[in-house]
């Protein structure tokens, strides 16, 4: 496969990905905020930018973090490159430039997609509250893995584009734990939040109807951080994303399990294997912050290993 064909595949599923995230994280606390208004709790818009990874940038923009300059930022700001709108365009173009590998339904999909994010007004979407805006883009993504994992040929190419996904995936939980866990609970260790909040941590990670499956109990901090990172079946967990990263890569490299091939590989396993056997006890003794930080770098360094052998391995 062409390094150019991969790498557009590999954009496609982390752009279309960090779409979906936002919208749900944008959906969820907009309404968490809007019934908690008379409450003395911490979650704030502040924070929302911080998980988004755009506090320098954001600020260059607007000077103080509301519903407003949060959401349209967020959504649909040309000054930031990862909006929602300015992720569906890059998916729309990189797709344009590969059009004979993808399915015609792919294409399809991703062109209506663009076109109805076109339509969107930013005032009108925020006068009657974002949810029909998000909740468009959190199914249009579904309906889209639907489609790509329907009539693309499962080979090297849906396997890059699986990468992109699981490792975007992982990093953005990876940053809604570190981020919300340490705003609603101070460093005493004591909680400051109700499980309303707990609750609205779980749904930005698609992850609370699961957890009430998994625990019969009142919400609680430390098993939300648990079944966020840990969990081996839920698939917006850290551990299940780079159990499909590692399956994805050694599906592409040919690698038997227990070795690696390049780097990426390596790195890959070295992670998944510290998730296998950690327990939370064991990360909240090593400290949370700073196992969630080493586990963003992992995530980038993995993506640098991943385009220096498939994708610019000629100029490397």
């Amino acid at each position: 496969m062409l390094a150019r064909i991969a790498d557009s595949l590999f954009w496609i599923g982390r752009y279309m990905e960090r779409a979906e995230d936002t919208a749900r994280m944008l959906d969820v606390h907009y309404y968490t905020l809007v019934e908690r208004q008379g409450s003395s709790q911490r979650l704030r818009w502040e924070p929302i930018i911080r998980i988004a990874g755009e506090q320098d940038r954001f600020y260059q923009f607007h000077t103080e973090a509301d519903a407003e300059s949060v959401f349209h930022y967020l959504a649909f700001s040309p000054g930031n490159p990862n909006s929602i709108r300015e992720c569906v365009e890059r998916v729309r173009e990189n797709a344009r430039t590969i059009r004979e590998i993808i399915s015609r339904e792919m294409w399809e999909d991703i062109n209506g997609f663009y076109h109805e994010m076109k339509n969107f007004q930013p005032e009108e979407e925020l006068r009657g509250g974002p949810h029909r805006f998000c909740r468009r883009v959190i199914f249009a993504c579904h309906r889209f893995s639907g489609v790509s994992d329907g009539t693309l040929l499962h080979d090297e190419g849906w396997q890059f584009m699986r990468i992109g996904k699981f490792l975007e995936r992982a990093e953005m939980t990876a940053r809604i734990v570190n981020v919300q866990y340490h705003n609603l609970v101070d460093k005493e260790g004591i909680e400051d939040a109700d499980d309303h909040q707990w609750m609205a941590v779980l749904k930005s990670a698609g992850a609370y109807q699961a957890y009430r499956r998994w625990h019969r109990s009142r919400v609680v901090p430390p098993r939300v951080a648990e079944m966020l990172i840990l969990h081996p079946d839920h698939p917006r967990s850290v551990r299940f994303c780079f159990t499909q990263l590692q399956l994805a890569l050694r599906d592409i490299s040919g690698t038997m399990p227990g070795d690696y091939a390049n780097e990426a590989e390596r790195l890959t396993g070295k992670v998944l294997e510290s998730l296998r056997y950690h327990r939370m006890e064991e990360i909240f003794k090593e400290g949370l912050e700073g196992y969630l930080v080493r586990l963003q770098a992992s995530c980038r360094e993995i993506g640098h290993q991943i385009a220096r052998r498939y994708f610019y391995y000629t100029a490397a």
